[in-house]
């Protein structure tokens, strides 16, 4: 019953709103999107008999497909597409709706939660690939391989999301997410009936983001917090109910900005399986210069005496806009890992250069 009432509710509200539509013109799709290249030399230590490439072309790139309209009520009505720019088993990214006005913002379809978007991390001077948003830095460390801070369990997963207006500095964020099964259209339930009662699985993902941003005289603040809840579709040995919850600050005052967050994830596991990770950064920005570095620790506990990992990241780096929508970065990234398991312990560093483009 609580799927079908939320589903229902949802679905009512668009229809009101887009009953009203009359005059509006027809959405037409427009172009954007970014494309970033960088050339990465790493040493890493050997893990075993694997062994780790010193060079190599790293990029990532995607093309947004976007339209908006205008309804006669005022309401905005949009669509986007985001395709991948390169071969990749998740060719289409992020696909949604959207309706927004003065009442807040719906959005359906496939796009990160509201407690990730909403979320404040270490900023980074490295555009993109600074530890907030590792696309290019990264190391193979075992289990506990990320310093990320985001609440990102449900991913681009079909989901329900609804923001209020912002009021005084604050907004609130809700998503659903009915379930993670794949449905014929691959892990983001594009299409097709959904299989239920999966032993371990997660469903009725509720999502709870919060944040607060203004500027107090000369200081811009931003402070957030989030909040996950899942529940297993099935029981399975050693499962649990999802559970994570983060928050996140970022303060700016003359070209400087310090900020920092913490995540702590259960993994969806019981017992002392919880992951916990935190970051700080330090950017300052001057001209078309932005220079900073940051520091990441990521622990995580294993139940039944398997032992703790944990994870460190220092960044060092800056970046130099060229010009609209061109950036020009460079950075190195230290990475330590130790764990009780041999397996899992590893030391090394990366250094980038490249260019980001927006479009």
């Amino acid at each position: 019953m609580k799927k079908i009432l939320i589903g229902t509710t949802a679905l009512v509200a668009v229809g009101l709103i887009a009953g009203q539509a009359s005059a509006a013109e027809k959405i037409k799709l427009g172009l954007g999107g970014y494309y970033q290249s960088f050339f990465k030399i790493t040493d890493q230590d050997d893990i075993g008999a694997t062994s780790y490439r010193t060079d190599s072309v790293v990029q990532e790139g995607e093309i947004f497909f976007l339209g908006e309209t205008v309804l006669d009520n005022g309401t905005k009505v949009g669509v986007q597409v985001q395709l991948e720019g390169y071969t990749t088993g998740d060719q289409i990214d992020e696909h949604y709706v959207y309706f927004d006005g003065s009442w807040g913002r719906l959005l359906i379809g496939a796009e990160n939660s509201a407690a990730y978007l909403m979320h404040y991390a270490a900023p980074s001077a490295i555009v993109g690939h600074g530890m907030a948003t590792p696309n290019f830095f990264g190391f193979t460390t075992g289990d506990n391989q990320t310093d990320l801070t985001y609440v990102n369990e449900t991913s681009d997963a079909n989901k329900l999301t609804y923001f209020t207006p912002r009021m005084a500095g604050f907004q609130l964020g809700l998503s659903y997410t009915p379930s993670l099964a794949g449905g014929t259209g691959g892990s983001s339930n594009s299409y097709g009936n959904l299989t239920d009662d999966a032993a371990g699985r997660q469903e009725q993902i509720v999502e709870v983001g919060v944040n607060y941003v203004n500027k107090l005289g000369g200081v811009d603040l931003a402070v957030s917090g989030g909040y996950l809840k899942g529940s297993l579709e099935a029981d399975a040995i050693g499962a649990d109910d999802l559970q994570v919850w983060s928050l996140g600050m970022n303060v700016g005052f003359s070209g400087f900005t310090l900020g920092g967050s913490y995540i702590n994830d259960n993994n969806g596991l019981e017992g002392n399986n919880d992951m916990d990770r935190w970051n700080v950064g330090l950017t300052y920005a001057f001209g078309p210069y932005t220079v900073g570095g940051a520091y990441a620790l990521s622990t995580r506990e294993f139940a039944n005496g398997a032992g703790d990992d944990e994870l460190e990241f220092y960044e060092f780096g800056g970046t130099y806009a060229m010009g609209p929508g061109v950036n020009l970065s460079a950075g190195v990234q230290f990475v330590n890992a130790d764990s009780d398991r041999a397996s899992a312990r590893q030391e090394g560093t990366s250094f980038l250069i490249g260019t980001g483009i927006s479009f």
